[in-house]
């Protein structure tokens, strides 16, 4: 494994995409970690913020040997691998919405974005990049966010970090080998913010409004409408209906 630190960068997803773009193939993966990202991204390529000393900024450059990879198990994988450390060093309890978003109190602690890299000539995919950031001890978050977002800790010099991401990196890494096999989606399922609720799901440029029955071995939503039963492999739930308790 090569390992890339950056005091400042733009985006750790961003320098990974470079680097393995220049590369026709490459066979060893790579991590890339930021102290303060400039131009931190999520879906949609919506802002993430990242200022400095107080998140964690990761991104790691995994090549493909096949032809085929399933970038829904691979989110959800790495947010299980995530809350697993996460739970380990801070004295939280988290969840996850699917299918990317690390959930703390019914606030975005974190987020997790899969995008794949793509030779220009052959258009085959020759990588896969997977970006996580955290709210470690972010103290104060712009006005949009400040509703929504929360941290891990009120406490600046709450962990030692370098602890906190070694293992961090080595836990991906142990999940990675047997990702394909499903194996820790029953961890995800009992961890899903969203399995039982009404919800509103943007995707395929409709919006459809149902229960959350299921999040299958694939990673997919499985959506029952007043009309039908859905499996959706992207997209987004914009609204979860409160419950009780």
């Amino acid at each position: 494994m090569q390992l890339h630190t950056f005091d400042q960068i733009d985006s750790t997803n961003a320098e990974a995409k470079r680097i393995g773009q220049q590369m026709d193939t490459f066979k060893q993966p790579q991590v890339f970690i930021a102290n303060h990202q400039t131009g931190g991204y999520g879906r949609l390529s919506r802002n993430f913020y990242s200022p400095k000393d107080t998140g964690l900024y990761m991104s790691f450059l995994i090549p493909t040997m096949y032809t085929k990879f399933n970038p829904g198990l691979l989110t959800t994988m790495t947010a299980v691998a995530s809350a697993e450390i996460i739970e380990k060093f801070f004295s939280v309890k988290l969840y996850i919405k699917w299918v990317n978003d690390l959930i703390l109190n019914n606030r975005k602690v974190g987020g997790i974005l899969a995008e794949a890299i793509t030779n220009p000539r052959t258009n085959q995919i020759t990588g896969v990049v997977i970006g996580i950031g955290v709210n470690l001890n972010t103290q104060k978050f712009p006005d949009d966010i400040k509703q929504i977002a929360v941290s891990l800790s009120d406490q600046v010099d709450s962990q030692n970090q370098t602890d906190f991401v070694s293992e961090f990196i080595i836990n991906f890494f142990k999940h990675l080998n047997t990702y394909q096999t499903a194996d820790f989606m029953k961890q995800y399922r009992e961890k899903s913010s969203v399995i039982g609720k009404q919800v509103r799901v943007q995707f395929q440029n409709q919006t459809v409004t149902g229960m959350v029955s299921n999040i299958d071995n694939e990673g997919a939503l499985i959506l029952k409408t007043n009309q039908q039963e859905l499996k959706i492999t992207s997209g987004e739930i914009v609204h979860v209906r409160p419950t009780n308790g």
